[in-house]
C-alpha cells in the first residue's frame, strides 16, 4: 500500500508507481491511497524513494494448508 502525499498527483505517482514495476491492483483516491503487487524487494525500495510518496506499508500474503483430518485446524 502506498500512501501518495497532498502535494503530489495521484494519477502521475501511480504511473510512476507503476514504471517502477508494481502491478497496480486499486487506487483509493479518497484515501491516496495505491494498492498492488511487487515481485521483488528492490521495486519497493524504489517505490519508497520516489517523491510524492509518503509511506509504503507491505503486506506478506500466507495461505492456509488445506483441510485433513490428520492435521490439527
Amino acid at each position: 500500500m502506498v500512501l501518495v502525499d497532498e502535494q503530489h498527483g495521484l494519477d502521475s505517482v501511480t504511473a510512476a508507481v507503476e514504471a517502477c514495476g508494481v502491478r497496480v491492483e486499486r487506487v483509493m483516491r479518497g484515501m491516496r491511497t495505491i494498492v498492488g503487487a511487487a515481485s521483488d524487494d528492490a521495486a519497493i525500495q524504489r517505490v519508497q524513494q520516489m517523491d510524492g510518496v509518503a509511506s509504503v506499508r507491505e503486506e506478506k500474503s500466507f495461505a492456509v494448508p488445506p483441510l485433513h483430518r490428520d492435521i490439527p485446524q
